[in-house]
């Protein structure tokens, strides 16, 4: 992905999005390992070094809160990438007597048994808590709403690099089909005017395709801004979001409605 047309100074000051579950460096990685359909045993070094550099330069472009583990896990890639272009040792049957790649892959493993092994505790406790429920106290809500732990986006079946790799796509083929848009001065999109565009495009139940409506959109800024606009609607549940058949994103609105409150926190 390229980064030589940056975003910067586009968006409001005010607007930064914060996602505190977001996954760390390592699934990412997991992710990465997936998309190139590769075990982790062998892992194209550097293929994946070079994509794991092009997420972080889009989570950059969009002001995502990059955590200092990924810069970390970044500087060992490239110092692991680095590795691999040096002759490596053999024995004398002409095999190679250490692989650089053994350490990440054994990190990569164990961290994917802990993951499953934590889903299945998901799994379980989701159908204990289906079984067993009783409503939660007025006061217990209130608080719970003050410190925003009910604000969390519902990603469904979709992991935020699935959604962060739709969009990266959409960006892509923008810039291949499109040529270099004219910027007119102070020109800017507002994040509230596409969170109502997108209220009014998914009323009836109608479903979206992602990157269809995202590649319609008048130039990049625009598009990004409506995909903040779809983040933003995810966190207050007006979303839910489905992996198509073809690998694409697609939104469904919810029955909840938006308060003036809520549409009035939205950025403009």
């Amino acid at each position: 992905m390229s980064s030589k047309r940056p975003v910067e100074g586009l968006l409001p000051e005010s607007w930064k999005v914060l996602l505190p579950v977001f996954e760390g460096p390592l699934d990412l990685l997991l992710h990465l390992v997936k998309v190139n359909k590769v075990e982790i045993s062998d892992i194209p070094v550097v293929k994946v070094c070079e994509q794991f550099h092009a997420y972080l330069r889009l989570m950059e472009e969009l002001d995502l809160d990059i955590a200092g583990e990924y810069i970390y896990e970044a500087s060992l890639l490239i110092q692991l990438k680095s590795r691999m272009l040096l002759p490596v040792a053999t024995d004398e049957e002409g095999e190679p007597v250490e692989d650089p790649r053994e350490e990440l892959v054994q990190r990569l493993l164990e961290y994917r048994r802990i993951k499953e092994a934590a889903q299945s505790m998901a799994e379980v406790h989701g159908m204990r808590r289906g079984v067993l429920t009783r409503p939660k106290p007025p006061e217990l809500a209130e608080i719970t709403q003050e410190r925003g732990e009910e604000a969390q986006i519902d990603l469904g079946d979709l992991s935020l690099f699935d959604l962060l790799g739709a969009f990266r796509g959409v960006l892509d083929r923008f810039d291949r089909e499109h040529p270099p848009p004219l910027h007119l001065r102070g020109e800017s999109f507002s994040v509230r005017d596409q969170f109502e565009r997108w209220l009014e495009r998914l009323r009836g139940g109608r479903p979206a395709h992602l990157a269809d409506e995202l590649s319609a959109v008048s130039c990049r800024a625009e598009a990004i801004a409506a995909f903040l606009a779809v983040l933003e609607m995810a966190k207050l549940g007006l979303l839910r979001l489905h992996q198509s058949d073809d690998g694409g994103v697609l939104l469904y609105r919810t029955t909840r409605e938006v308060s003036a409150a809520e549409l009035e926190m939205i950025p403009t």
